[in-house]
């Protein structure tokens, strides 16, 4: 394959939210677009705390402790005890969805570094544990699907991470033949990173979410970081 010489990994695997698209500006502004239907004007504060309490509820689900379905609802539920709103949380959870499945903000970096991978002949697939019609638009719409070889989510998959039937499934599916030549880049240090590095890939800790510890290889906080590493001097096969 063209330009697999010069890279350390051929097969790249990266998680969407939080990852390839800057999940947080979404959110901010389906937050204000939110409070603005009662009249209130709110600054990125109740955005953070939203992004907080979700960030504290996927621990659960992660965990297998709640539901994705409970954890769309709590996460309002949550919000709206600091941050009352008029509507219930019921109600709330599929709008805010609806919304998010139409926010396609890229990361910062992530059109250059995607092109420059396809560029170097690396195989790069999204890894998910989204709704795959959701997600695959999501990243359409952002531009970067043309530098993608496919595609995984877990509803495509069939199961979630960090198990290890995903990682199984997407590296099958991917044609890879050598673990040692896969990454696997997300910004959550148990179901991306971690379950990546249990498989046998290498794992690549995006951004700075999470405070729990990882087995990551290395940490991003960027794209540029992260292209710096994908682009390091080559490793013996």
């Amino acid at each position: 394959m063209e330009g697999d010489a010069d890279m350390r990994y051929r097969t790249i695997f990266f998680d969407v939210d939080y990852c390839l698209l800057d999940t947080p500006k979404s959110e901010r502004e389906i937050i204000r677009r939110l409070y603005a239907r009662q009249g209130q004007a709110v600054g990125d504060e109740v955005g953070d705390r939203y992004r907080e309490i979700n960030r504290e509820l996927w621990v659960y689900l992660d965990r297998g402790e709640i539901t994705r379905e409970r954890l769309y609802v709590m996460r309002f539920e949550r919000l709206f005890s600091i941050y009352p709103f008029f509507q219930p949380a019921e109600e709330v959870a599929p709008w805010f969805l609806a919304q998010l499945a139409q926010a396609h903000d890229p990361q910062e970096g992530a059109e250059h570094l995607l092109r420059r991978l396809h560029a170097a002949g690396a195989r790069v697939f999204t890894a998910s544990n989204g709704i795959g019609a959701v997600m695959n638009g999501r990243v359409e719409a952002a531009g970067l699907s043309i530098y993608l070889s496919g595609r995984f989510a877990a509803d495509d998959v069939g199961a979630m991470k960090p198990s290890r039937d995903y990682f199984d499934t997407i590296f099958q599916r991917s044609g890879e033949t050598n673990l040692k030549r896969t990454v696997m880049i997300g910004d959550n240090p148990v179901t991306d990173v971690n379950g990546a590095v249990d498989y046998g890939m290498t794992g690549i800790l995006f951004g700075a979410r999470w405070q729990e510890k990882s087995k990551a290889a290395h940490v991003a906080r960027t794209m540029k970081e992260l292209e710096d590493i994908l682009f390091a001097d080559e490793t013996e096969d």
